[in-house]
């Protein structure tokens, strides 16, 4: 071998050599490009087959979401109802006190904010009356405002309306075009559910409404069916109606609870009824959706607090006579101005108008019994009154700290 040629071949070897030394073979890298190509596709894939849940996941844990406006961002089962009366319950005024005030946001409180009375687009309540809470008393009372103040009018015409457990879109919309066609200062009272005005490009009335503890309400109703008086304005209005028996006029609520009479099972999730008894509260404020119907719906629930908070100026309750009087007052003056005036002027006429004089001892087991399956219901009723005690306190929080009212 030449010179040369060796050179020539040791080069060559070098050449070689440095080939591997510092050789980029593209295979690694494809095969990463590869992979990371089949990630995205996958995650693509899934995000598309999941979108509809991941948008209704979304607008739960909106709803779910405490806002400024949420009576105190809890569920209204933090405290049972077996534990409600106690110095510390979160659903007392005293208890709400406590905790906005060691959660520090008492000194946020502001009653402007907790107004949904400047949100309503004319002057009309409307008192979409929940049955078996009371509200033959406020009517009352608003007899009374009506007659002490010129700008106010009664609108009785609800008041006969039959009452029904839904409608249908058409009537929703007559009612609702009749509530916006009243006259500003006007009351119209009537028993139905939530009404979406906005579904119908019509204004908003202020909304309120009243409350009441869920068991105690469906007693009150069981007693109330058998009564004289319901009965007789039943009977005259349709006398060809069969009469019951009077085994069933003499039921006792004990019994019928204990004995397991279809009456008296209030089996959650349910949504046919053995016979009307107005069980759900929640749905005067739910309103017309499907969704709201069966009982004890933790769904059913969420859409009623929302429109509790987004739309009622108030919703109060006889067992807080005062508190409520003082905040319907405070919050919307046109139509409430002297009503505790006129409420302790009037008070036996008030308080007695309907009254069920029939409603014997009800054993407390058997409260506690039937209170096991009012769970969401109760939710519902304990968040309303924290949201009262809540607009109440943002009304007179300095006078109560002033006088030690709140110690």
């Amino acid at each position: 071998m030449t010179p040369n040629s060796d050179r020539s071949y040791k080069m060559k070897l070098r050449d070689v050599e440095n080939a591997f030394k510092y050789r980029r073979i593209p295979y690694p890298k494809r095969s990463v490009e590869l992979i990371a190509l089949l990630a995205i596709s996958c995650t693509f894939f899934l995000f598309m087959h999941t979108s509809k849940l991941n948008s209704r996941l979304k607008e739960m844990e909106v709803k779910l979401q405490p806002s400024e406006f949420s009576a105190l961002g809890l569920t209204g089962n933090h405290i049972s109802g077996h534990d409600a009366g106690k110095p510390d319950d979160i659903n007392t005024l005293h208890g709400t006190y406590q905790y906005l005030k060691s959660t520090g946001q008492l000194q946020h409180l502001s009653a402007e904010r907790l107004n949904n009375t400047r949100n309503a687009e004319i002057d009309v309540l409307f008192f979409n009356r929940v049955a078996k809470v009371g509200s033959e008393a406020l009517l009352e009372l608003f007899n009374s405002l009506v007659e002490y103040h010129d700008d106010l009018e009664l609108e009785r015409s609800g008041l006969h309306e039959k009452t029904q457990r839904q409608l249908k879109k058409p009537m929703q919309r007559e009612a609702a075009e009749f509530v916006a066609d009243l006259e500003e200062g006007t009351v119209y009272i009537r028993h139905i559910n939530w009404l979406d005005f906005a579904e119908f490009d019509l204004p908003q009335p202020i909304y309120i409404n009243l409350v009441r503890d869920p068991v105690e309400r469906v007693i009150s109703w069981f007693y109330y069916a058998r009564g004289s008086y319901k009965n007789a304005i039943e009977y005259r209005k349709q006398p060809n109606k069969e009469i019951k028996p009077e085994s069933w006029y003499k039921k006792n609520f004990n019994d019928c609870v204990r004995s397991g009479d279809p009456e008296c099972q209030y089996v959650p999730h349910t949504v046919k009824d053995f016979m009307p008894n107005f069980k759900r509260q929640s749905l005067f404020y739910c309103g017309h959706h499907d969704d709201c119907i069966p009982f004890n719906s933790p769904a059913a629930i969420q859409m009623a607090k929302e429109h509790v908070e987004r739309d009622y100026a108030v919703v109060g309750s006889w067992e807080d006579t005062n508190i409520t009087l003082a905040v319907f007052e405070g919050y919307i003056p046109r139509f409430f101005r002297g009503a505790k005036l006129l409420f302790e002027m009037h008070n036996d006429k008030i308080t007695n108008r309907n009254k069920n004089k029939r409603k014997p001892y009800i054993e407390p087991e058997v409260k506690e019994l039937i209170r096991r399956n009012f769970t969401n219901e109760y939710e519902f009723y304990y968040f309303c009154k924290q949201r009262l005690y809540k607009q109440y306190l943002a009304l007179n929080l300095h006078e109560l700290e002033k006088h030690g009212l709140l110690n």
